[in-house]
């Protein structure tokens, strides 16, 4: 499939993407309603594309799987790079496992306390648990709960073993081998892939003038990847990067005034966490709920050209 095919099975009759039901892994802030607008940007000779902050990876399962370029992604959430470590190479095996987990608010507390004394002990995965275990538990608890949110509470509507079976043979059938996953920080993989083309969807500006107003990475009751973020380290490694990237922020006045050198896009698609809460609290109010529960995003495409071409 080339990018034309992929934006024309994406694009529905009324000329907008479809969400790319490629990851089986609902993911916080992921960009499954995002996958065709960002391919576009992807120049047309390039066959290795390199992501510092997988996710929920449905950009990168895209790339890789329906445009065959080779994927190399990273990050630091342990347990989530373990999953997909897991997911690349034993699907089968994490489906036997997940088959004999009834989708039962029992089991989902049984698991989350499991992965809540391992977080406690250690912030990811530390060889504690089983990889497959690990890979099991992390995809069970993010898929049964409400958001997504890792060690967050049970969602009502997962508790169907209709459901649930379609889901769990998401994970029995996804084959991409050509996407590559690993355990390291921005800082250290965006300089050594300094030729590579980048994409990047890091955590987001939480400071000034912007619409996110707490951290979800991790969980938004611990979001130590997210509050801790050097975004000033990530603008000064894209300035200096030789190979090209898109980068995917939110838009507010930091954002737009650290990256004016670069070609900003302003894009919009629903953002789909919470939204099965109907409660509409003050900062609901205040922001930008104004479609009733449904979050409109902010977005911001960025995009640096290769200096080495």
């Amino acid at each position: 499939m080339n990018k034309t095919e992929l934006k024309n099975k994406l694009l529905n009759k009324n000329g907008k993407y479809k969400r790319y039901l490629g990851s089986p892994l609902r993911y916080a802030g992921g960009k499954s309603l995002a996958v065709g607008l960002i391919a576009e940007y992807i120049p047309e000779d390039v066959t290795k594309v390199v992501s510092p902050f997988i996710g929920g990876a449905s950009v990168e399962i895209a790339l890789a799987k329906e445009l065959g370029i080779d994927v190399v992604a990273y990050d630091i959430f342990d347990l989530l790079v373990n999953y997909w470590q897991q997911q690349t190479i034993n699907g089968e095996a994490l489906y036997k496992k997940l088959s004999k987990m009834p989708p039962t608010k029992e089991e989902y507390e049984k698991v989350k306390n499991i992965l809540k004394e391992h977080w406690n002990k250690h912030d990811g995965y530390d060889g504690k648990l089983d990889p497959v275990d690990a890979a099991v538990y992390y995809y069970y608890n993010m898929q049964l709960s409400y958001g997504p949110g890792f060690l967050g509470w049970m969602s009502s509507i997962y508790q169907s073993e209709k459901k649930y079976e379609s889901t769990i043979n998401k994970v029995k059938n996804f084959h991409v081998p050509n996407l590559k996953v690993y355990n390291k920080s921005f800082e250290e993989s965006i300089p050594e892939n300094k030729g590579e083309f980048l994409y990047l969807d890091p955590p987001y500006v939480l400071d000034g003038d912007s619409k996110m107003f707490k951290g979800i990475y991790p969980m938004r009751n611990f979001p130590i990847h997210h509050d801790g973020f050097d975004h000033e380290k990530l603008c000064q490694l894209l300035h200096e990067h030789e190979g090209g990237f898109i980068l995917s922020y939110n838009d507010c006045s930091w954002v737009r005034d650290a990256y004016k050198d670069f070609e900003i896009i302003e894009v919009q698609w629903q953002y789909t966490m919470g939204q099965g809460e109907t409660r509409i609290g003050k900062n609901r109010s205040e922001r930008d709920y104004d479609n009733g529960n449904i979050k409109s995003s902010h977005e911001l495409l960025i995009i640096g050209k290769r200096k080495n071409k």
